[in-house]
């Protein structure tokens, strides 16, 4: 049988003549789109909603962080220029390049006690705080008070008479002159704010020896025992300046700074057991006490260590390490000193910071 067309010549497609035809397919065909339309429209409102809630929480942590960081104490000052002013290389030390690398963030954390008229005196506390992110490393370097050392502007004298001499830029750069790595951020904070942190941690747990127990009870009228403590701010803060005791931890001012990198990885530990909350709480009323010279761009990369800070190991040296430096001698108008081996002392703690004691420049 012929097909019949259209005026237009073509067959007529819905004609009987076509024989039987699947009344479903079209149906069944918009069914699957439509079904298809719908998951992709959900899918859109999700990734919509998803991304709104990023804004939000981005817009908030972004708010968040510029005020705290806008409660930091930040003199400003000359520290550039006074870095440059103070470069030299000392003749006790080696004729080496300083050494840095990139994603090695050297910080130097400075404990001052305050003189009786509020200003500052002398630095009690020096202590070198390596952020390494490549390797996932918090090191810490106590650099003994005591270290008899080369200072610009006043000749050799102990490395905490920089900072009475010339603030955080003169003590910088001794260290970077004599020990020949890279320095130029700091984080200064005044011991009586120090101890006001940890009582408002709730206090730190503290492995004592006997001897540290006999010192702290005999002029705090404490009762420890040998063994873990429970110790207030205070407490705390006299526990971290003990000198005439002998432990583990050793005597005078290399005793001293072992307790006090053991009282900073204590405040390290209660920190990693405490909420954002509570150590934003702490945060946000003692940084007005902390003086600094971290950009806001670094200080953005260490609140990024400081929330993934349990992934990261802790390591810890004194400088001058055991065995490169003399027993301490009194020096007429500087008091007791320590003579160290300046190039034995370089190339540790190069090993310990960069994995090499290389002489050359490895980084930026």
């Amino acid at each position: 049988m012929k097909d019949r067309k259209n005026a237009s010549g073509q067959a007529n497609a819905g004609s009987p003549e076509d024989g039987p035809r699947d009344i479903y397919s079209d149906s069944a065909g918009r069914s699957r789109h439509e079904a298809k339309m719908r998951r992709k429209h959900r899918v859109r409102k999700a990734l919509t909603v998803f991304l709104a809630v990023a804004l939000v929480l981005c817009g908030l942590g972004y708010a968040l962080f510029h005020v705290m960081v806008s409660r930091l104490n930040r003199p400003g000052g000359t520290e550039s220029a006074d870095l440059a002013r103070f470069a030299q290389n000392p003749s006790a030390a080696p004729k080496w390049d300083v050494e840095s690398q990139g994603g090695v963030m050297n910080i130097l954390l400075l404990g001052i006690d305050e003189n009786a008229n509020g200003s500052d005196g002398r630095s009690d506390s020096n202590m070198l705080v390596s952020v390494d992110s490549g390797s996932k490393a918090l090191r810490f370097v106590s650099f003994l008070r005591d270290s008899y050392l080369e200072i610009p502007t006043m000749g050799k004298n102990k490395l905490n008479a920089a900072y009475a001499q010339g603030g955080v830029a003169l003590t910088m750069q001794t260290l970077v002159n004599n020990y020949r790595i890279g320095i130029s951020r700091y984080v200064s904070v005044d011991f009586s704010n120090f101890a006001a942190v940890i009582d408002r941690m709730g206090g730190l747990d503290v492995p004592m020896s006997a001897a540290a127990c006999r010192e702290e009870n005999a002029n705090l009228g404490t009762g420890f025992h040998e063994g873990t403590n429970h110790l207030n701010g205070e407490q705390c803060l006299y526990y971290s300046r003990i000198r005439d005791v002998s432990d583990s931890f050793g005597h005078d001012d290399y005793g001293r700074a072992a307790r006090q990198r053991q009282v900073v990885g204590l405040i390290l530990a209660k920190t990693k057991s405490m909420n954002l909350f509570q150590s934003g709480g702490i945060l946000y009323d003692y940084l007005p006490y902390v003086k600094t010279n971290l950009s806001d761009i670094e200080l953005a990369s260490l609140a990024s260590v400081g929330a993934s800070l349990s992934s990261y190991r802790t390591e810890s040296i004194q400088i001058p390490a055991p065995g490169t430096f003399s027993d301490q001698r009194d020096v007429e108008g500087v008091g007791r000193v320590i003579d160290l081996d300046l190039e034995k002392n370089c190339a540790l703690l190069r090993q310990f910071l960069y994995g090499s004691t290389s002489s050359g420049q490895s980084g930026g």
